[in-house]
């Protein structure tokens, strides 16, 4: 009996384990945001999103920072709180954790990229995907 139970604990391990090491890369990316703001209005530029050549001047890309470093305090503090659901409740097959995990995950991706669509920036919307597929296919595997 037990090793019919032993592939379902692996599966469960390995979900784990994918979890933390997705999380870790994002909050990785939230602290660049924050010490390298000016390297994260390059990358949002190469993929689209920067500021228009209009209006693109040392003033705005300096102005352009603030919400870049912001955005990565946001992003480190939501994302070190998933590490730790993901760590403890989670891992343990917390029911509640699951499912805070996941409907703050659903949240993001639907407004992030709602708003994205919205406002004419497809390229931002197809960003989310990776980080929604690496986070989503885990979780697959720990729904209970």
């Amino acid at each position: 009996m037990a090793s019919a139970h032993a592939p379902h604990v692996l599966s469960k391990r390995a979900a784990i384990t994918w979890l933390q090491v997705v999380l870790v890369a994002v909050l990785i990316y939230s602290i660049v945001l924050i010490v390298a703001g000016s390297t994260a209005l390059s990358l949002f530029k190469w993929l689209g999103f920067g500021p228009d050549s209009s209006i693109d001047s040392v003033e705005v890309r300096n102005y352009l920072k603030l919400p870049f470093m912001v955005l990565g305090a946001v992003m480190s503090g939501w994302t070190w709180m998933m590490i730790q659901l993901v760590r403890g409740p989670l891992r343990d097959g917390s029911r509640w954790a699951y499912q805070f995990i996941v409907q703050s995950l659903v949240l993001w991706f639907t407004l992030d990229t709602g708003m994205s669509l919205a406002l004419g920036y497809p390229t931002h919307a197809l960003f989310n995907i990776p980080f929604a597929i690496a986070l989503g296919i885990p979780l697959l595997r720990l729904r209970s």
